[in-house]
């Protein structure tokens, strides 16, 4: 079992892990103002991607095997709002 759970957040979009190494997202909690698509990446692409309503929030919970993600993590979200990132 993963003990070592760090978070991340960022506020609309932009980077929310700079490394070189492997990381995995375990969970994700994202609050927008704006009706869209939240978008995941590392440097292959996307690697999560889902949609959230207008001044709504969505908690998705993957497990402690987790989304495997290679290098910098970075999050597009539409309007303001939160998306925290869960890595462990």
């Amino acid at each position: 079992m993963t003990t070592n759970i760090k978070s991340k957040s960022v506020a609309g979009s932009g980077v929310a892990v700079t490394t070189s190494a492997t990381s995995r997202i375990v969970a994700v909690h994202a609050y927008t103002t704006a009706t869209g698509t939240i978008d995941i990446t590392d440097k292959n692409g996307s690697v999560i991607k889902f949609q959230v309503g207008a001044s709504n929030t969505a908690d998705i919970y993957i497990g402690e095997l987790g989304v495997k993600c290679d290098a910098t993590i970075s999050v597009s979200a539409p309007g303001t709002g939160l998306v925290t990132l869960f890595l462990g």
